[in-house]
């Protein structure tokens, strides 16, 4: 008999409808900095996890640790940026999230030079728009990546306002439109620059 009960209690909760869980959309972010590592952290880091993974580090963090977190990022985790970027990323998170707090001001003046890592093509070549602000790791044409594949985007916003629409999301970036990772801005784009991006999107 408590062979039989047991069985048929297995049973039922064999047959519980599993849960539908629905998490809220990402809006976090990071805090804005004149440092250009910020630029960077944003386009880079918001691909894998939330802002919150920076806030929530050991605030006596020094510069070696956040050495280490990146280059961990990197290689095994696999994240998709230079290793070009990591010393202004490093250098944004240390100034922010860390031990060197209150060192930003000096740190961006000393750091600026490192923003040629990421050039500003000049509104006419769509390939080196697309290669400087690493459009192609999240994205591809006609599939979803990380993000929308650009055939879906351009069927959502077909259009006489379509491409002022997709420029001004490329530039402030948003989070919920297409699910919970969040799309960090491309503040630094140019009108024309995120025009070009634009038009291009809407043409797949």
């Amino acid at each position: 008999m408590k062979i039989l009960l047991a069985a048929l209690a297995l049973s039922a909760a064999g047959g519980a409808c599993a849960l539908d869980i629905h998490l809220p959309p990402e809006t976090a972010t990071y805090k804005p900095s004149e440092l250009p590592g910020y630029q960077l952290v944003q386009r880079n880091c918001m691909t894998c996890h939330a802002a919150q993974y920076a806030s929530t580090q050991p605030p006596a963090s020094p510069r070696a640790y956040w050495e280490a977190t990146v280059k961990k990022m990197k290689k095994p985790f696999g994240a998709q940026f230079d290793d070009a970027d990591m010393p202004a990323m490093v250098d944004y998170l240390v100034k922010t999230y860390g031990a060197e707090r209150g060192a930003a001001a000096a740190g961006a003046a000393i750091a600026k030079p490192v923003a040629a890592a990421v050039p500003a093509a000049g509104g006419k070549d769509v390939k080196s728009l697309l290669a400087a602000n690493g459009c192609m790791a999240c994205h591809a044409l006609d599939q979803k990546v990380v993000g929308p594949g650009f055939a879906e985007v351009a069927a959502r916003y077909k259009g006489k306002d379509g491409i002022a629409a997709v420029a001004a999301n490329i530039r402030s970036g948003g989070a919920g439109k297409w699910g919970p990772v969040p799309m960090p801005p491309f503040s630094q784009l140019s009108a024309a620059d995120a025009a070009t991006l634009a038009k291009y999107v809407l043409n797949r």
